[in-house]
């Protein structure tokens, strides 16, 4: 992909200012979530707030919303600047509907809101966050009503992760899979001989050995270490850079490894896209993932299609067992077969990050609806532990204890991310189109992940159909384009029944 129109090549040469600001924030949000001390938030938010009306000064120059509007006009065009054309001219919308006081009064609750979070999940005390998120909410609404939408307020926020979806198109989603999905939860847990017993997952294990373990994860996964960095925090994430400088974050418990490793290797497939965009795309607006669809699509591929593989734990089996004595000896015994059933248990838990691959969805409906509800005013934040708890019940039939494993579990609305959630879903199921697709060109996943050559050939399969796209393309026209396939549900759900149905987890 390259640029040689000359109004979208003097609209980088503007953009790039802009580009080195959104920089600038990336790093200060990236330190605020791993070294930065607690009482550094104010200033932060005030740094943040200034960084975000100073892009906005910079889009709103009457010459570049005037090239803005022009490249939009232009009839030959490549499809990367077809990219930059649509991606600023959305852009430029949200900075003329969006005031600069919004803009900074967001960044400076959000950035306050992060630590309070922090703190409120540390001591499982929500009241201590409440306030916060009353805050977000209203902050959201406003944000809705300032960018506008023809349904539903929440159509203006999935809009801002997910490029013309609606909040229809959500409902219809949900709906569409939903039931499929709970027959086979139904199947799995009612077949005779089945058994929630997790013996691994109740081991504590030793922090420096799995530090070290996921390390080799990486060392595996083919990772560049002088082009990514891996840190620890309260909830894992990853910030991109640029595709030379990209940072993940995992996090550890006192037990069960399974949730760090899952963790490693989902932040190991957004960094993966990050670092195989184009060169020629750096510093321009589709230099990196904007669909978070297409990127959860990476993340939820390498933590399930390659994660919870049998070459995997065959892979790393001898590295578990130096985890601890006990699961070593656990090990011993079970083999290869106890790590492999571990990772791929169907059992109705707490914990969206440690959800299996068939109740997972479960956890992003419940997040959906609540903040659906949210914003409509009928839930209310004070409500929400109460309303979470009983939800989880009736959803999955278990019940969080504390708020730390229920409400305050995700980083998300801290972030002030209203309408991220559904994205979960949407490149889960998407992964299944891409291992559908994989396999009229490799064989078998399963069979092929047990090649040592494995790893870099689907590393390049999604260079090449994916990520040196950036954000060119979205979602759904990128999946045509790439696979020659609409968006669909129906891979995931074979894929599921496949698996869960035909074998004892």
């Amino acid at each position: 992909m390259s640029f040689t129109n000359k109004k979208i090549i003097k609209i980088l040469e503007h953009y790039k200012t802009i580009w080195a600001l959104n920089y600038a924030a990336g790093l200060a949000q990236w330190d605020l979530n791993t070294y930065m001390p607690p009482d550094g938030a104010p200033a932060r938010g005030e740094a943040m707030a200034k960084l975000s009306t100073l892009c906005q000064k910079l889009f709103l120059d009457r010459k570049f919303m005037a090239l803005i509007e022009k490249a939009g006009e232009e009839k030959k065009l490549s499809d990367a600047e077809k990219g930059v054309a649509r991606t600023l001219k959305k852009d430029l919308r949200n900075y003329q509907k969006l005031p600069p006081e919004f803009l900074e009064e967001f960044e400076r609750v959000t950035s306050e809101a992060h630590v309070a979070w922090r703190e409120s999940k540390q001591s499982s005390d929500f009241s201590r966050f409440a306030p916060f998120l009353e805050r977000i909410v209203d902050l959201n609404r406003r944000k809705a009503d300032y960018l506008g939408y023809e349904g539903h307020p929440y159509d203006a926020l999935i809009n801002e992760f997910e490029e013309g979806w609606t909040t229809k198109d959500l409902d219809d989603f949900f709906s569409g899979f939903r039931s499929g999905l709970k027959e086979i939860l139904d199947q799995v847990l009612s077949r005779p001989g089945y058994s929630p017993s997790a013996p691994l997952a109740e081991m504590p294990y030793n922090r420096a050995a799995m530090e070290r373990v996921n390390r080799e994860i990486l060392d595996y996964l083919r990772v560049d270490p002088r082009r990514l960095r891996l840190d620890a925090s309260p909830h894992p994430f990853t910030q991109g850079l640029t595709n030379r400088d990209v940072r993940i974050t995992t996090w550890y418990a006192a037990k069960d490894f399974g949730a760090s490793v899952s963790s490693t290797i989902h932040e190991f497939g957004h960094a993966l896209y990050e670092a195989q965009v184009g060169d020629a795309l750096q510093f321009t607006p589709i230099g990196g993932g904007r669909s978070l669809g297409l990127h959860e699509s990476q993340s939820r591929f390498w933590e399930n299609m390659v994660g919870r593989s049998r070459a995997f734990a065959e892979k790393f089996m001898k590295s578990f067992q130096g985890l601890s004595t006990e699961i070593d000896e656990y090990l011993e015994k079970e083999g290869v077969e106890g790590v492999h059933r571990y990772f791929n248990l169907v059992k109705p838990g707490l914990i969206r990050v440690e959800a299996d691959e068939v109740t997972y969805h479960f956890h992003v409906i419940l997040r959906f609806y609540l903040e659906k509800s949210l914003l409509e005013g009928t839930a209310k934040v004070r409500d929400l532990p109460e309303i979470w708890n009983q939800s989880m019940e009736r959803f999955l039939g278990v019940a969080p204890k504390n708020d730390a494993e229920g409400v305050l579990q995700d980083i998300h609305w801290s972030m002030g991310a209203m309408g991220y959630f559904p994205t979960y879903s949407i490149g889960t199921f998407l992964s299944a189109m891409w291992r559908e697709a994989m396999e009229e060109e490799f064989g078998d996943l399963d069979e092929f992940l047990l090649r040592e050559e494995a790893v870099e050939r689907i590393q390049k399969w999604l260079r090449e159909k994916v990520h040196r796209h950036g954000a060119a393309y979205t979602l759904k026209d990128l999946v045509k384009r790439s696979i020659g396939k609409d968006f669909s549900t129906e891979p995931m759900l074979k894929y599921l029944r496949k698996k869960y149905l035909a074998n004892d987890f």
